[in-house]
């Protein structure tokens, strides 16, 4: 469940390929209530070991929050434990953000995760790149800090890469550049209604051919001056 908070719209859904998952989402309210905690994951593989290593991420990450401990400074002491308790083929991309709704800022870090995409309320689009490597993959990695800020009206769009991977008959896959432009064709439309309209087009896109990877899609707006 999305928390509901004041001054941003949240839509937070997840299909997976098989029965379970290793894709995953967390938006969680801090106890200051002053920002949001936002939180998506893809794991390697599928199916139940994938599923079971998303909570062992989720766990690791959450505790961390819980001390204080900013994105980046979450994500450095998370991959080495995933790498040293984990066989070496169990990775996980990862985005991290902590986004205050009263003034926008949002404080991420992102490891190997796809580029998170914001779009502005002008139709205009930035992408989140990632600031560090997929986490578990070497024993010491070093992950940064980056920020945005959203303008009231602006949304961001997290995703994993079943959606931009999905396939059409042709084997084209849906792509980024097409996913960006359909996200600021729909940004106008509530979050939820939008999620409905983005999936709708990956599936006409895809015509039936099967997915192959779980889909996870989260969406935050920022609230508009107007509402």
């Amino acid at each position: 469940e999305t928390p509901q908070s004041t001054g941003v719209e949240i839509y937070g859904g997840h299909t997976p390929s098989r029965g379970v998952s290793g894709d995953y989402y967390h938006v969680v309210e801090r106890k200051d209530h002053r920002d949001l905690a936002v939180i998506i994951a893809d794991v390697s593989g599928k199916g139940i070991a994938a599923s079971l290593l998303t909570g062992y991420v989720d766990a690791l990450c959450l505790a961390y929050l819980g001390e204080g401990h900013p994105p980046e400074e979450v994500f450095n002491r998370v991959s080495p434990q995933m790498n040293a308790k984990t066989p070496p083929e169990s990775v996980a991309t990862a985005f991290l953000g902590l986004f205050e709704p009263e003034t926008g800022r949002l404080v991420f870090a992102s490891a190997g995760h796809d580029p998170v995409a914001v779009i502005r309320s002008s139709g205009d689009i930035d992408w989140l790149m990632p600031t560090g490597m997929p986490l578990g993959l070497m024993p010491t990695a070093t992950y940064t800090a980056s920020e945005a800020t959203l303008a009231p009206g602006d949304t961001i769009v997290l995703y994993t890469d079943g959606i931009t991977e999905a396939n059409n008959p042709e084997e084209e896959e849906f792509g980024r550049e097409r996913l960006g432009e359909t996200c600021v064709e729909l940004r106008a439309l509530p979050v939820d209604q939008f999620a409905e309209e983005l999936h709708t087009t990956v599936d006409r896109f895809a015509q039936s051919v099967p997915y192959h990877d779980d889909r996870t899609l989260v969406i935050l707006r920022r609230a508009s001056s107007e509402t």
